[in-house]
């Protein structure tokens, strides 16, 4: 009977072993599954842990809309200058004292036929050729030398240097100086009229000498404030103190 026993119990303890083990051996086989369905589950579908996204968000790359943006606009300002510009004073090739010559002044007559009447005078050439540089002018021309326009109360008969100049006609020599726009200057008074040489080299009369129409009184020379033109003499003649053209009486015969 003992032995019939002991058979027995081992059998109960035998079945509960088996038990035991087949319990256990679910219980790891469902956690496995548990843990493999997990895995699986966060590969195929990974946005179910990412949902703490807010679901008003903005998306990125989506247009914003329902908002102002208010750029302001630049200003620039000016200030105006607090002090006056300075004048500008233009330069000036001479002096004022250089403008005007100091061997002629302005004056002349506004009616050439009046002043041949009111003189009884002939003229000739002051040089050989007779060739006109510049002739006289009451209106203002211009002087490349001294930068200036001016009237040109004489008349510049082309010359070449050294070569004779001749009195115009019979008189006294009452100047001769030398002018720092003119140069050595004579002149030679008749009657009411007075006849200016200007330009010259060599000066061949004296102050108080008396020569008559054609005698040489002198060279060629330069004129200073013309000295841009080409060699001349510069003959200018005076009636009643007024300037006029000496053209107008060369070749006038008594």
């Amino acid at each position: 009977m003992s032995k019939y026993y002991e058979h027995q119990n081992r059998n109960k303890r035998g079945s509960k072993s088996k038990i035991g083990f087949y319990a256990a051996f679910a219980i790891c086989l469902v956690a496995v599954c548990m843990a493999v369905y997990s895995t699986y589950n966060t590969v195929i579908n990974p946005t179910a842990k990412l949902s703490t996204t807010p679901t008003d968000a903005q998306q990125v790359n989506q247009a914003v809309t329902g908002v102002t943006v208010t750029v302001p606009s630049p200003t620039i300002s000016f200030e105006e200058p607090t002090e006056a510009l300075p004048e500008i004073t233009l330069p000036t090739a001479v002096s004022d004292e250089a403008a005007e010559p100091t061997t002629e002044d302005t004056t002349y007559s506004d009616d050439a036929l009046q002043t041949m009447l009111s003189a009884d005078l002939s003229l000739s050439y002051p040089v050989a050729g007779g060739k006109v540089v510049r002739p006289y002018s009451k209106d203002s021309v211009y002087f490349k030398t001294l930068n200036v326009w001016k009237p040109h109360l004489g008349t510049d008969f082309a010359a070449d240097l050294g070569d004779n100049v001749l009195a115009m006609c019979g008189g006294e020599v009452t100047k001769v100086t030398d002018d720092k726009l003119f140069g050595k200057t004579v002149e030679i008074s008749v009657n009411n009229a007075v006849c200016v040489y200007s330009g010259l080299g060599d000066i061949k009369v004296s102050q108080g000498d008396r020569v008559e129409k054609g005698d040489v009184i002198g060279s060629v020379g330069t004129v200073p404030f013309e000295s841009d033109s080409e060699n001349h003499i510069h003959a200018a003649v005076k009636v009643n103190g007024s300037y006029a053209d000496p053209l107008n009486f060369i070749g006038n015969e008594e």
